[in-house]
């Protein structure tokens, strides 16, 4: 384990790939709220997504995947003429007030950077730092 404190308060763990499954542990009781939560929503034709991956590749041919952890709020559309739909990102903030207030997500901030030997996991503060990683260290 390796950790970095910036200036900004960021905080950056180095840790091995094992981290990725505790953090699945952690989240999961909490991905249930959100899948209900879209099911409520779901007739508005809003979307929640509380993970968004990107993945890189980078110029010497190894791939780098960032998890993004917080709220994602797209609208689903239908193309017309067809069955197919559409997703279109709206923001970090609920896009409708008339929308039911989300869940929470206890990890809301947390990016983690995959690659091939180790994890760097980015706390954007001390306090979301004490809350994951006591928890990722005691289990």
């Amino acid at each position: 384990m390796l950790i970095d404190r910036t200036r900004k308060g960021v905080i950056k763990v180095r840790e091995k790939p094992e981290v990725l499954k505790k953090i699945s542990l952690l989240i999961s009781e909490y991905l249930t709220k959100f899948y209900s939560y879209n099911s409520q929503i779901k007739d508005k034709n809003y979307y929640l997504k509380p993970v968004h991956m990107v993945v890189r590749r980078m110029p010497d041919g190894t791939t780098v995947k960032y998890y993004y952890y917080g709220r994602y709020w797209y609208s689903v559309q239908k193309t017309s003429g067809s069955s197919k739909i559409k997703w279109v990102y709206k923001g970090r903030t609920k896009p409708d007030p008339s929308l039911p207030d989300p869940p929470v997500n206890p990890i809301e901030g947390l990016v983690i950077k995959q690659l091939d030997d180790y994890v760097e996991l980015v706390f954007p503060n001390e306090e979301l730092f004490r809350q994951i990683y006591d928890q990722l260290v005691r289990d």
